[in-house]
This record gives structure tokens, sequence and C-alpha cells, in this order.
């Protein structure tokens, strides 16, 4: 009789390696563009690939114009303003992709010069290990066609979700999760900077924009034209691939996604790694640790944790774990690996491990200062200033005048109320790099030394008219001015700028409000908190001025309301207006205008 020939083994080739570095939540990889090094933020929900259109013509790329009517859709609704360029020579790792088309935008992206999307990653099986600071790029062989290839997790509960088969025609990786037991549909979405359900899944699950234990977070951008309102809302359990998550916190936004729920993003990514399977259209993941939701801390308020226990059971029917040959070490060998593994969990808000690898990459390179840099903003992190203030002398001491250093340093002086040295470092900083003019002058603001701070607003403004991010810019000095009620007509002008150039957001509005407020502008001022309230109805400083101008008018028990809800959301917002100089009856009213 023949021998029986032995079972084909399950071969995860390795196409590239792509080193990925975490700047804030955005995750970044180097690639070639006809030989010249560039960055990209990797955007698995970006359904081509992206790029600047600054970008396209500093490489010089030729374009051709996007057929009539086709247009970008986005978390912030659509733009048409597309161009086509094309890469003749794209490197990705080792390799180089001939003729790769990039959908060309004005300002889609300020963080790198474009975004990689689904074009390009959806060619292979993808492994996201963005926690240990890679991407890798696999080619399976057909034996893997039912073999479970989250080949690392020996050992580990494994969750398996079923995506929609990607082809030309649909790159998303799409697929199905549960929120307190109801079906939701999901992207996984690296470019989201965290997790978000669309408002109208929200409230069909139970929510409302002023219902318990909802907070506002303001407003967040993605592609498209328009801001996007977001809260923080309580829900019981979210379920995706066998993984529950009991009494969680999700961020709810005015999202315009036509057809899906919830975008998973960079949050869910960091706290898991991930393997795309394009044969078997699913996704295996294990879970890495920590929050699953990341969730900043709200203005005034305490962070609130969104830890999310250890799957509690792998997805029925899941397979055994392949062998493949070649299994990837996880654990960083040089100083760039312990970087990126460090920028993960800072993204994580695990600033004691980020300290630990930062540690580990200065011992391995002790002259470089951008290791003492960047650990000294985890020493942050985890409320250490005097350890951070160590390692920003040191960046010093190697690189005199580094600005990064002199902002961080004068900020920590500036806070422990060593105005002096604080103003002579972040002076120096600006006259380093003037760029860092804007965040010098929000850290004026902050400290309440209003004068400079507006000094810094008018160098960046004035070198960055058209910037992306103007609006905001505008907006900051706007509301310095008011507070420091100083200038009301240039604060005023700020505010009808920021609201011409940018979205009409819930703070802008409200800004607005104060300002109308200061100039006694009643009516207005009453016309703006209602439309930023209309908007976000948790807006602490609205409706105290909303209180104000009610009490001027004789509606005592409506202002007492309003002052009520204020002081819940901020129990110190009337002492903290009181301060600055905001109490008792609105002033005069006078015509608008």
């Amino acid at each position: 009789m023949a021998e029986a020939a032995a079972p084909e083994r399950c071969d995860l080739g390795k196409f590239a390696e792509l080193p990925v570095t975490m700047v804030g939540m955005r995750p970044r990889v180097d690639v070639k563009i006809d030989g010249v090094d560039t960055p990209f933020t990797v955007d698995s929900g970006s359904f081509f690939s992206v790029m600047n259109r600054a970008t396209v013509q500093r490489l010089g790329l030729s374009t051709k114009m996007a057929p009539f009517g086709f247009a970008v859709r986005g978390a912030g609704g659509s733009d048409n303003r597309v161009d086509v360029a094309t890469v003749k020579r794209f490197g990705l790792g080792a390799i180089d992709v001939p003729d790769v088309p990039f959908l060309s935008l004005p300002d889609v992206e300020s963080s790198s010069a474009g975004l990689l999307g689904q074009n390009v990653l959806s060619l292979f099986d993808t492994e996201y290990d963005i926690g240990n600071g890679v991407i890798r790029l696999l080619k399976p062989s057909p034996a893997c066609a039912h073999a479970n290839v989250a080949y690392w997790a020996a050992g580990q509960t494994i969750g398996v979700v079923e995506v929609e088969a990607i082809n030309n025609e649909q790159r998303h990786l799409r697929g199905t999760a549960t929120i307190n037991g109801q079906k939701v549909r999901v992207i996984f979405d690296t470019g989201a900077s965290s997790s978000v359900l669309k408002r109208s899944t929200a409230e069909r699950l139970g929510f409302r924009v002023d219902g318990p234990g909802v907070q506002a977070r303001g407003a967040a951008r993605g592609i498209g034209p328009h801001a996007v309102e977001t809260w923080t809302a309580p829900f019981d359990v979210f379920e995706i691939g066998g993984e529950r998550i009991e009494h969680t916190r999700l961020q709810v936004g005015d999202l315009d996604v036509f057809g899906d729920d919830m975008l998973l993003g960079i949050d869910f990514f960091l706290s898991h790694r991930i393997y795309v399977s394009k044969q078997q259209r699913k996704i295996f993941f294990t879970y890495n640790g920590g929050p699953v939701f990341r969730l900043e801390p709200v203005v005034g308020r305490p962070a609130q944790a969104a830890a999310g226990p250890p799957p509690v059971a792998a997805a029925p029917g899941a397979p055994a774990p392949a062998a493949p040959a070649d299994r990837y070490a996880d654990a960083p060998t040089d100083a760039a690996g312990f970087v990126r593994r460090a920028e993960a969990s800072m993204a994580r808000r695990d600033f004691t491990a980020a300290v630990a690898d930062f540690t580990r990459a200065i011992e391995l390179e002790p002259a470089n200062p951008q290791h003492y840099l960047q650990r000294a903003n985890a020493h942050l992190g985890a409320r250490a200033p005097v350890l951070a203030m160590a390692d920003f002398d040191q960046v010093l001491k190697l690189r005199p005048g580094n600005a990064a250093a002199l902002v961080g340093r004068g900020r920590l002086y500036m806070i422990s109320r060593d105005v002096v040295r604080g103003q002579a470092d972040l002076d120096a900083a600006v006259k380093a790099d003037p760029d860092t003019a804007l965040l010098v002058g929000a850290i004026y603001a902050n400290n309440q030394h209003f004068e400079p701070a507006i000094t810094n607003f008018d160098l960046w403004i004035g070198r960055h008219p058209d910037a992306s991010d103007i609006a905001d810019a505008l907006a900051t000095r706007c509301r310095v001015r008011i507070l420091w009620n100083h200038d009301l007509d240039k604060a005023l002008a700020d505010c009808e700028a920021a609201i011409r150039h940018g979205p009409r957001t819930a703070a802008m509005f409200e800004s607005r409000g104060l300002a109308h407020l200061r100039r006694g502008e009643s009516d207005p001022a009453l016309a703006d908190f209602n439309q930023a309230l209309k908007l976000q109805p948790k807006l602490a400083w609205a409706l105290y001025g909303r209180s104000l101008v009610e009490r001027a008018k004789g509606q005592g028990p409506t202002a007492d309301v309003d002052l009520a809800a204020a002081a819940a959301i901020a129990p110190r917002m009337p002492q903290t207006a009181r301060e600055y100089g905001f109490e008792g009856p609105a002033p005069a009213a006078k015509a608008a205008g």
C-alpha cells in the first residue's frame, strides 16, 4: 500500500514587516514614494489610500481629475475636491509595488503625508501587532484555509469575527458585535483615534444626550468638512467574537457613516493583537490587557476607567492554532523597537510600561536626547514631575536649545509657580522654533498669564493663516480674550472668524455667547448659548452664561435651574466664573453689532 502523504502545513509567509510609531493616537509607518522616505498613517477604515495635496505637489507626482461627481465620504461628511495621483514605485518594507494610485485631498491628515488604506492593506493578510509596534503583511499558503492563524496565541483565549468579503467593490473590514444584546455593524478602523458609536444607533439603544451618566466630549473630526459632536455614555455589555466587556463607557458621535453603526478604533487595536484573514473572511484576535475603549479625561472631570476584562470564551468552533514556520519575535531587540513599544504603551496610557521601555532604549543609546524627551513625557503621564524635570534637563544638556524640552520644562516651572524660569524657557522655545507658539500660548493661558498667551497666539496665527486648524486657534484666542476681559471687539471678531472658517461646534457658539455677554449684548448671547446647548446640553459655561442672561431678564426660576445644572457638571463653576468676573446680573442689554 502506498504510504499516506503527510498533511500540508499552514505557512504564513511574511511579505513585509512595517515598524509602527504611535504619534498620539495615530499609527504611523514609513514607506517610500519613488525612493523618498514618506510617513503615512495606517487607516484600515479607509477604503482607498489618500495623500495630502501638498505632499503630491512636493513630490512632483502626476495627477488627474477624479471622475465627475466622485466624492470621498468620511465621518465628517463628503469631500469632492478629489484628484488621483499615481506612485510609480511604492516601497513597502523591502519590496516595491508598481503604479499604486492614491486619492489626493487637501488637508486630509496633519500628522503625516496621508492615509495608507485598504487598496494596499487588503492585498495581503494583515497582522496588527500595534501594541508591540509592528504591522505584518502576510501571504498564507492554501493549507491555512481552515487553520487558526493566531499563531502567537498558545494558551490564550482567541476571539473570531466573520467579516464581509474584501474585493474591489467592498474593502472595509466589516463585522458584527452586540451592545446590550442588540446587533450592531462595526468597521475595524485604525484611523479612528478612539472607538465611536453612531448617535442614531446609540439612541436606538436608549442613549440621550441629556441622559444620566452622559458627558460631553466636544467635537471630533475626520474626512469631510464637518466636525462631529461627541459624548461618552455608560453601556451594560459590549460583545464581539466571544469577548464580553461589562459596564463600560463608549464614545457616541454624530457620525455620517452610511449603513454602519460603530467604528472600532485604534484603542481596540492597541488592546488586542489582530489577524485579518482574507482567505477565511475572518478576524482573529487576542486581548493584550488594559482598557479596551480608551477615553480621554473630560475637562474638569476625573478620567473615566473603561476597563475591559479578558475575553471569557473563544468563538464556538475555533480551530486549533496553526504552527507556521516563522514565529515572529515579539520582544524588541534594539532601541528603536523599545521606543515603538513604549509609544504604544503611551497611547494605551500604560505609563509604567512606557517608562520601562524608554529606559531600555536609553541604556542602549545613552547619547540620544530623544529617548530622554520621550521618557519625560511618560513620567508626566505617570504623575512624576520631578523625574520628568530631570529628563528635560538631560535633553537640554545633550542638545541645548531643544524646543520640545524647553516647552516641557517651562510648563513644569509655570505649574510650580516659578514664573521667571518658566517664562525664560517658554520664550526660548518659541525663539528656537516659532511653531511652538500655539502650545506655549496655551500654557500661558492655562496659568492665567493672558498677555503673553495672546502674543504667542498672534505669532502662530500670523504664520499659519491657512492652516487646517486655524479655526481652533482663532476660537482659542477668542476664549482667552474673553477670560482676560480685554479687547472684547477682537474677541468677538475671532469667534466670528472661527465659526466662518471651521465647523460650527458647540464650543464655538459657547465662546461667542460669552463674548456677547462680556459686551453687554444679552439677546445674541442668549441665542448663542441656546445654540451651543442644543448641540451639547451639558456645557457648564453655556449653562452658567445663560443663567446670567435669564436672571437679568427677570426669569429667576429658570436661571436657578441652569445655575444648578452648571454646578452639577462642574462643581466649581460659580466660583470659577466669579474669579473671571462673571457674576451677578448680566450688563444692560444694548443693540448687537
